[in-house]
């Protein structure tokens, strides 16, 4: 694998964003649509969480 790409894997899991080694072992890989958006939406709950107060 390339050096950019591990980068970018290792930062993946660190952060959690992506949780299930199937893709995570594969980075060439096309992914479904579904697992976009719910890296997307991990990323979004963790910058706006839904039970965040608003003050």
């Amino acid at each position: 694998m390339e050096d950019r790409k591990a980068e970018v894997i290792a930062r993946i899991r660190a952060y959690g964003i992506i949780k299930d080694p199937q893709w995570l072992d594969r980075p060439d890989e096309l992914v479904p649509l579904w697992v976009m958006l719910e890296a997307m939406l991990e990323l979004l709950e963790r910058l706006d969480p839904p039970n965040r107060p608003f003050d």
